[in-house]
């Protein structure tokens, strides 16, 4: 079981957020179009929806696929338990959580960048490994 490398998992959380955002301002663009909303409200609005959207799209997969969200599949990386075993419901929460808000993702990154262990600040909140399932 080898931890997934930092260069990974910024892949992984590039695709999650271009998707999550991509969604969020397609459902919010009718705000923009018959409600004629001021462009500051409409970007408030999409990333709230994209926020949310995130959050339980990434609960419904983590959970149905049993460790893999739409990037992690892409990439090649599944999140396991810390035993090695299939990721459960309170993990997949804290992770969701901790994913869809972006200062998070910035603190995982430079916390990877710094200790060079390959295991996140995610990581280690939810008990979790992030693993590369293509080598």
């Amino acid at each position: 079981m080898e931890t997934a490398v930092l260069s990974k998992r910024v892949w992984l959380y590039i695709i999650n957020l271009i998707f999550h955002l991509g969604v969020g301002f397609a459902i919010a663009s009718p705000f923009i179009v018959y409600l004629n909303i001021h462009v500051a409200f409409y970007l408030l609005i999409a990333i709230g929806i994209a926020v949310v959207f995130s959050f339980f799209f990434d609960i419904f997969l983590l959970s149905v696929t049993h460790g893999y969200t739409l990037g992690s599949a892409i990439i090649g990386v599944k999140y396991v338990s810390s035993d090695a075993k299939r990721i459960s419901l309170p993990q997949i929460i804290i992770r969701s959580g901790s994913e869809t808000i972006f200062i998070f993702v910035v603190i995982d990154f430079f916390y990877l960048v710094k200790n060079r262990t390959e295991r996140g600040a995610i990581d280690r909140l939810s008990d979790s490994f992030a693993i590369d399932i293509r080598r």
